[in-house]
């Protein structure tokens, strides 16, 4: 019997506005330029097939925006999880083990956290590199199915995009 595969999609948040150094960090909304990234990204990934079944969320206004310019088109569930903001590698694993078993899972978040699970899933390390994951970066990997005790190198990536990378059609 074959092990069934899942699909998981890591998204940081696109760039936060820092005009307003009243504000929390929590409460720092997007800047113009993260609008149109997660709005590009979200057409692109409509473009590409790549709609989750369901997305979890971190409280954060900038994670929170992001997703809205993600999916207005996209219909998957959402649910925002508290423990994603600014959550560790340790904490999102956690997220994972309790995931919903969807087929395509997708999570938005912070850094170093995502940047940290991305060389988890990828290499089994994860020790950061600077620029790694950009804002309103996307990481897509194939998993085993049971995400209770993800091993180190046991994503398989499949696509890597930014932003800059991406040239829609007109």
């Amino acid at each position: 019997m074959t092990q069934q595969l899942r699909e998981l999609m890591l998204l940081r948040h696109a760039k936060s506005d820092w005009k307003d150094d009243s504000l929390m960090d929590i409460d720092r909304p997007l800047a113009s330029r993260g609008k149109k990234n997660a709005a590009k990204m979200g057409k692109w990934m409509k473009q590409e097939s790549l709609i989750p079944d369901m997305i979890l969320t971190s409280p954060a206004k900038r994670a929170q925006q992001t997703l809205k310019r993600i999916c207005s088109e996209c219909g998957s569930q959402t649910q925002t999880v508290d423990a994603l903001y600014l959550a560790n590698l340790e904490t999102l694993k956690s997220i994972l083990a309790e995931a919903p078993q969807v087929e395509r899972l997708m999570i938005i978040g912070h850094n170093p956290g995502l940047e940290r699970l991305f060389n988890f899933l990828n290499s089994g390390t994860e020790e950061s590199q600077t620029d790694l994951f950009p804002t309103a970066s996307l990481a897509h990997f194939i998993l085993p199915e049971n995400w209770e005790n993800l091993q180190s190198g046991c994503g398989k990536l499949l696509r890597f995009v930014r932003p800059k990378d991406i040239k829609l059609p007109e």
